[in-house]
């Protein structure tokens, strides 16, 4: 006889808590076979929100292990589940925030692997964030943080492409990230943050136009970055790192 949603429910949250428990002992391998029967728990009992929260911390035991693989799976799927249950209650805060930490998650581990050097499995990660955000903004296009998230998800993602050599197609996601973050400084046109990563596309673009020898656009790009920094420089003054970039900028130009 199957056990009520009741009780699977209890059996969750017990080993969800020994779960707690065992991370903060130092114990990450005791820590995710507590979580496996937690997350089997939540399942049978149907129950979406200790679900979550069981794969949100598989996924993070999972990185601190180095098992980077199995948590980029972990993060897809959550991800993936989360759009899913968003989609069809879109005013679900729960969904809401682990769809919102899920992109996070498996941007920044596309970032871990990108600084590795494991440029296959970072790209998969950018695109399949990238792949979602589009679903995301197809139905929320003003959502600021899909926005943002793409901009910076596209940058990163021509970051990547201009180490690997493929320049065309960087530049392709570079210019679409400056179209974001365009966009959003039409609504919020002295917000830092968004200068800040319009200043860092501009720069990337600089560095591209300059690798493939077109001087006028890199220095045009090089240009507006300086520009930027100048005003941000003026909002506070008292930055020092925002003073090396201006003199960073301004050798960049003057050397094309």
């Amino acid at each position: 006889m199957p056990e009520k949603p009741e009780k699977l429910r209890e059996e969750a949250v017990k080993h969800f808590n020994k779960t707690v428990d065992l991370m903060q002992e130092g114990k990450p391998e005791e820590s995710l076979e507590s979580l496996q029967k937690a997350e089997k728990a939540a399942q049978e009992a149907k129950n979406g929100a200790i679900l979550f929260h069981t794969l949100k911390a598989r996924g993070q035991i999972l990185q601190s292990l180095g098992r980077l693989e199995e948590a980029m799976e972990t993060y897809t799927f959550s991800l993936k589940t989360s759009e899913r249950l968003f989609s069809e209650d879109p005013e679900n805060e729960l969904y809401t925030d682990t769809l919102r930490l899920n992109l996070n998650n498996i941007g920044n581990l596309g970032n871990i692997y990108q600084r590795t050097g494991n440029f296959v499995l970072s790209r998969q990660c950018y695109e399949t964030g990238l792949e979602i955000c589009q679903k995301l903004l197809d139905s929320h296009p003003k959502n600021e943080f899909y926005q943002i998230y793409a901009g910076n998800t596209f940058n990163n993602l021509g970051e990547l492409l201009f180490a690997m050599g493929q320049l065309e197609e960087a530049k392709e996601k570079y210019e679409k990230a400056l179209k974001i973050y365009e966009k959003l400084l039409q609504n919020y046109p002295e917000d830092t943050e968004y200068l800040s990563d319009k200043e860092m596309t501009l720069n990337n673009l600089g560095i591209l136009f300059s690798e493939k020898g077109q001087k006028e656009e890199a220095k045009e790009n090089f240009k507006q970055a300086l520009e930027i920094l100048k005003i941000l420089s003026k909002k506070d003054p008292r930055d020092k790192k925002l003073k090396e970039e201006i003199n960073l900028r301004r050798e960049m130009f003057e050397k094309v």
